[in-house]
């Protein structure tokens, strides 16, 4: 074959298999895979409406959320106070179980101050009534770090009060009225409106 045969048998063989037209056809065909994105965005697109719709939700949800959230911290503020005043109940009654301990070990004292001054007998030389006025005064001084400590003996006579008093024997008086008190053999008292040690006593019937 000559070489002006050889350039025309070029110029009419298509590039890579192909003919020009088709060539040129397949460039101006749209790319579908692009078309259904740009829909598919369109489509996501949302109206004024809808995005209010769907901020008024998002604010809805992050409400509840914060709700939640300071409900449950009230909670605990609450636990912590309520835990707070237990402690100091508690405390506050440890303390007064010590000091009712501490009083009625005291009470003891009190008795033997109590019965020994009962048995005083009459006219004490002048030379021994000063170890007996030393003796008073630790009992006034007993009774003041009792009172100090909200403890009031309790009445020595009056009506009976099961409540108070220990009845140790009931008896036929014609001085004492019938439920009330002839004798208390032993000092009761109070410690901040509660018993601490009742009176024992006799009864008339």
């Amino acid at each position: 074959m000559s070489q002006q045969e050889e350039r025309e048998t070029a110029a009419v063989e298509p590039e890579n298999g192909r003919m020009p037209e088709e060539a040129v056809l397949e460039a101006e065909e749209p790319d579908l895979g692009e078309e259904s994105e740009l829909d598919e965005a369109a489509e996501k697109e949302e109206t004024p409406d809808e995005t209010i719709a769907r901020l008024q939700a998002e604010l809805t949800e992050a409400q509840e959320k914060a709700a939640s959230h300071l409900d449950k911290m009230q909670r605990t503020v609450a636990e912590y106070e309520n835990a707070g005043k237990r402690r100091e109940r508690q405390n506050e009654d440890r303390i007064k179980r010590a000091t009712e301990s501490m009083m009625r070990q005291l009470l003891p004292v009190l008795d033997d101050l109590d019965l020994a001054f009962q048995n005083v007998p009459d006219g004490v030389p002048v030379e021994e009534q000063a170890w007996l006025q030393g003796f008073e005064q630790i009992q006034q001084k007993l009774l003041e770090i009792l009172a100090n400590s909200d403890v009031e003996p309790l009445a020595k006579s009056g009506e009976f009060d099961p409540n108070q008093h220990e009845a140790i024997s009931n008896e036929p008086s014609e001085d004492v009225p019938s439920g009330h008190i002839i004798q208390t053999l032993r000092t009761g008292y109070s410690i901040q409106d509660r018993i601490l040690r009742p009176a024992l006593v006799r009864v008339a019937q």
